[in-house]
């Protein structure tokens, strides 16, 4: 028998507006778990006017992955928040737009051209290990995250737009805090029923306003550069993400500068956070896991070579295990927001177009039923393949799976490489003390460690 997202249960309300309340906390992903513990896989929210329904059984949020983007897109407030800052890419858009733009995004990060940036990302990796080793004698330690999306912005905008921004060895550029500022208050903006920062603009606002404005600027400049480069027929191939669109704009006039603007931030943004996150996580985990640590130093040493990793990227098992299990116990991207484009089902809940779906893609992996001793960080149960691969959704799911997930699992191999080949890593706080932060994506806070030679 079907029934109606009214039948479902839903915790107390706080507030006027329903749940809102709880919805603005950084800490969301993890108050949705202990609901989900409380109300089943299956339950209500109210934001403000609407009804939303959460999901966090794992089979069905693989169905609706699947289903995109004919029959689920994102929830059209976040497409409105992007367009409305002037980035709009291949994140946000929908539709025919997005099926354009996924296409070069995707022509950008093929393996071959992986491969042809390889060297660039060798040469990055590098100077991200002089970096650390420079910092060896900072007695207070050091914010890893902020060093990690350096790094990966350092390779993300050399691969994209063809530019070394040396970020890594600049940590005042004015590029690398703007970028800080951004993802927090768009994730604030499409969670908010209420559009408030077009009334009164926060302290917080006015920052992003001004660092977008910073990194539009230097994206118009590098615009401006390669359209002089391919119009004197210095470039007459593309050789880089902002080359294609410009190739694209010249040859075809569909893409005006500003749409090359999203798409390009939205590349930028994407790749620096998400990688970034990531590496953090690991390195936080292995941190309080001295034999897994070391476990992980004697498969590179296996190698003998401290240089950057070549192409292909030698096997490392455990490292790949222990890959798997950071994303496992703190997936950077917990939950994700859609809503269906037509009346549809979910399960036996019958819902209506337009409905505000909160898919929980956290919802198994500290699951019992997916994964024994679900708390415990156990990189071997991927090595014994007893890990179930299929509740996890780092990259997302179906047609829209993130496409430059290729690039970050190599970033990320190439920088425990370079970390673990050299030094180690030691926490200068409890583990209690670091707390998730779920801004877009989840990041590692107040986690400060020291590096140390091996």
């Amino acid at each position: 028998m079907m029934r109606k997202l009214s039948q479902l249960p839903a915790p107390p309300e706080k507030g006027l507006l329903g749940h809102v309340y709880y919805l603005k906390k950084e800490n969301i992903h993890r108050q949705m778990m202990e609901w989900q513990r409380d109300y089943g896989s299956l339950y209500r929210l109210r934001a403000g006017l609407k009804k939303a329904l959460v999901i966090a059984d794992v089979d069905l949020i693989r169905e609706i992955l699947k289903a995109r983007p004919h029959d689920f897109r994102r929830i059209s407030n976040i497409e409105a928040v992007f367009e409305e800052a002037g980035m709009n890419g291949v994140f946000s858009s929908e539709g025919e737009n997005w099926k354009f733009r996924r296409r070069i995004v995707e022509s950008a990060l093929q393996p071959g051209q992986l491969e042809r940036f390889h060297p660039l990302m060798q040469n990055i990796t590098t100077r991200f290990s002089e970096r650390l080793d420079s910092l060896i004698s900072v007695p207070e330690g050091i914010f890893l995250t902020d060093e990690f999306r350096r790094y990966t912005a350092d390779i993300t905008t050399m691969l994209a737009f063809g530019k070394d921004m040396n970020l890594t060895g600049s940590i005042d550029n004015p590029v690398s805090s703007a970028l800080q500022s951004v993802f927090p208050v768009l994730h604030r903006r499409c969670r908010s029923p209420i559009p408030l920062w077009r009334l009164y603009r926060s302290p917080e606002d006015k920052a992003f306003d001004e660092g977008l404005g910073r990194i539009k600027n230097t994206l118009a400049a590098l615009i401006d550069e390669q359209r002089r480069s391919i119009t004197a027929g210095d470039v007459t191939t593309p050789e880089n993400f902002l080359q294609a669109m410009v190739f694209q704009q010249m040859e075809h006039q569909r893409l005006t500068d500003r749409d090359i603007v999203a798409n390009a931030l939205t590349l930028l943004l994407a790749g620096e956070d998400t990688t970034a996150n990531t590496l953090a996580w690991t390195m936080y985990l292995l941190s309080r896991h001295p034999q897994a640590e070391l476990a992980l130093i004697q498969e590179i040493d296996q190698h003998n070579d401290s240089a950057p990793l070549p192409w292909p990227l030698p096997s490392f098992p455990w490292m790949n295990a222990i890959i798997k299990e950071s994303m496992r116990l703190k997936p950077v991207t917990p939950q994700i927001y859609l809503e269906p484009v037509r009346d549809t089902r979910i399960g036996d809940i019958e819902i209506h177009k337009g409905t505000p779906l909160f898919l929980a893609l956290h919802a198994g992996t500290l699951d019992e039923a997916y994964f024994s001793d679900a708390q415990a960080f156990e990189p071997s149960r991927w090595i014994k393949r007893e890990g179930a691969s299929n509740a996890l959704f780092p990259f997302g799911g179906g047609a829209r799976m993130c496409p430059g997930r290729s690039l970050a699992l190599t970033e990320i191999k190439m920088a425990l490489h370079a970390i673990y080949s050299r030094f180690k890593v030691i926490p200068l706080q409890d583990p209690e003390m670091v707390q998730e932060r779920y801004a877009f994506t989840m990041a590692p806070q107040n986690f400060r460690a020291a590096i140390i030679r091996r």
